[in-house]
């Protein structure tokens, strides 16, 4: 069985459903391999996996706090980078450095 017809499974059982019973029905090995899929689609955005059909659609988070996101608005890291910007402490940086060319801003640690 593919994870699509897992959580095709689950999503039938109803509002009493629980994951944590439920997971134990699935191989290891697949339970394993969509983990690593999972962590890396919130990573990037995605959340709330369900079976449509022969797919898996995803939700996708785009912002937080009206602010456009990006891959460090979720990133679980600690990240001098993005502390800079959630205080508004980049700003300050590129706008005193605004005529100087040969300032960059800093890399994000996923480029």
């Amino acid at each position: 069985m593919a994870i699509k017809d897992y959580l095709s499974t689950h999503q039938r059982q109803g509002e009493h459903r629980s994951w944590d019973v439920f997971r134990e029905k699935i191989p290891t090995v697949l339970l394993k391999a969509w983990g690593d899929v999972l962590i890396e689609c919130r990573r990037n955005g995605f959340i709330g996996p369900r079976a449509e059909g022969e797919r898996i659609v995803f939700r996708q988070i785009i912002s937080t706090n009206d602010i456009p996101g990006d891959l460090c608005t979720l990133c679980y890291r600690d990240c001098k980078r993005r502390e800079r910007f959630d205080s508004g402490e980049m700003k300050y940086i590129k706008d005193i450095n605004k005529n100087n060319p040969s300032w960059r801003e800093p890399e994000p640690c996923w480029a």
